[in-house]
């Protein structure tokens, strides 16, 4: 009874890292940055705690409703932008999507500063950072009377998918979440990854002395598997390479072990790389379900019908025609 005490109480102590003001005017500026056939871009700025001016894109589809919304968060080294090419999907599928840039991302990067870096403690700061810019975003969209901010669901993957661990750990009003090549247990990570940012890392634990064990109480407070628990009973779903050696599958499958029991994960024969678009019909199926209460779902099997069945049918027939002129040659 006292560890669980003990649990709870640490638990309090890491969410405050993640508390700001949401009284904070926004202050939002949005300009149409692209029109498509059925969505509308707009590029968004709005103000965070720190003082900290958070750049965005907004994709609502054309027509009426409140329409669910699904929040964004790009992997190490993209922005934003990565989100552009799933807009017209999401939108003919009645999703809004918004993605941020992380901090030292996209319109955010500075030279000579990274959130993967030796200064430890300035990469917790980022981390801590995008968190609640996640959490303004959200502040944000509950603001547009063309988004339902009782349908807001995430997707993240690889850094994105890391912090999207937390976020929602500490956000509840995110109501469904798809974590792609994720993990927790930061100093695993941190030792074993094989991301080009990670080794110099390596060598300055290795030439400061930082043990494991000290590495892992720095980075305590921004730890997926601190938070994923807190997300529970509301669904996860996982994608994960069984041979990632990025977000090594170790550190993947701790995260869905930590994680709570309303969970579903898809093991991938692949390493950080997955097959995207297998992967967008399971979340679009996921998010039907969870954000839009649909019992029958169809982005799987429109997928599996165009990549397999048909090309079959294609192949069959035209071995049929060869056969028949064939025999009708002899």
């Amino acid at each position: 009874m006292r560890h669980l005490s003990s649990e709870r109480s640490e638990n309090r102590d890491l969410l405050k890292f993640y508390e700001y003001d949401r009284s904070m005017p926004l202050n939002v500026s949005e300009e149409v940055y692209i029109e498509g056939s059925n969505y509308i871009i707009y590029k968004v700025y709005f103000d965070s705690a720190n003082g900290e001016r958070v750049p965005a894109l907004l994709s609502i589809p054309k027509g009426e409703g409140k329409f669910p919304c699904i929040i964004f968060l790009h992997g190490y080294g993209g922005s934003k932008e990565d989100v552009l090419s799933f807009a017209g999907l999401a939108a003919s599928s009645g999703y809004a999507l918004i993605a941020i840039d992380a901090e030292y991302h996209g319109e955010r990067r500075e030279e000579g500063k990274a959130l993967y870096s030796t200064d430890l403690e300035d990469s917790r700061r980022g981390i801590i950072q995008t968190i609640i810019d996640l959490r303004r975003a959200v502040d944000y969209v509950e603001t547009r009377p063309d988004i339902d901010g009782k349908r807001i669901g995430y997707v993240g993957g690889s850094m994105g998918g890391i912090l999207g661990a937390i976020f929602i750990g500490v956000e509840p009003r995110i109501k469904a979440a798809a974590l792609l090549v994720a993990g927790g247990n930061m100093s695993l990570m941190i030792m074993k990854s094989e991301h080009p940012s990670i080794p110099p890392i390596r060598e300055y634990l290795r030439k400061k002395g930082i043990s494991h064990e000290d590495l892992q109480k720095i980075l305590d407070p921004v730890e997926p598997l601190n938070f994923i628990r807190n997300f529970s009973p509301r669904p996860v779903v996982f994608h994960l390479g069984r041979f990632d050696r990025i977000v090594p599958a170790e550190a993947g499958e701790q995260l869905y072990k930590r994680a709570g029991y309303s969970k579903k994960v898809y093991w991938y024969d692949t390493g950080h790389n997955l097959p995207l678009d297998l992967v967008v019909s399971r979340i679009l199926d996921f998010m039907d379900r969870e954000l839009m209460g649909k019992t029958i779902t169809f982005h799987e099997a429109k997928y599996r019908l165009s990549k397999f069945i048909i090309p079959a049918i294609i192949i069959t027939a035209i071995i049929l025609a060869v056969v028949i002129a064939w025999k009708r040659g002899c």
